[in-house]
């Protein structure tokens, strides 16, 4: 029962996070409040699986982390450098 209480709480938390991601004032404050939801919608599935007691929903759960991960730092990635391709010199050794 307080897994499901947790999780309902989770929710409305990720309702205002929701909020941020479409009036975030810049870019980065966009990502940061994708990846919170992401990482909301995790501790729902942990909350699930814990309320449901099926331990398949906690490696669902693990999953979606590391994917996220992978796909966030890409995209800061690529916010920041504006490709995901290697620099072919580095700035030192042009000279610069």
């Amino acid at each position: 029962m307080i897994a499901l209480i947790t999780g309902a709480a989770v929710a409305v938390l990720l309702l205002l996070t929701l909020l941020r991601l479409v009036g975030g004032p810049t870019l980065h404050d966009r990502a940061l409040a994708a990846h919170a939801i992401v990482l909301k919608g995790v501790l729902i599935c942990a909350a699930l699986a814990a309320g449901a007691q099926r331990a398949e929903w906690v490696d669902a759960a693990f999953a979606l982390v590391f994917g996220s991960f992978v796909v966030h730092a890409a995209a800061l990635k690529f916010f920041r450098a504006g490709t995901f391709q290697a620099p072919m010199s580095r700035a030192q050794e042009d000279g610069r």
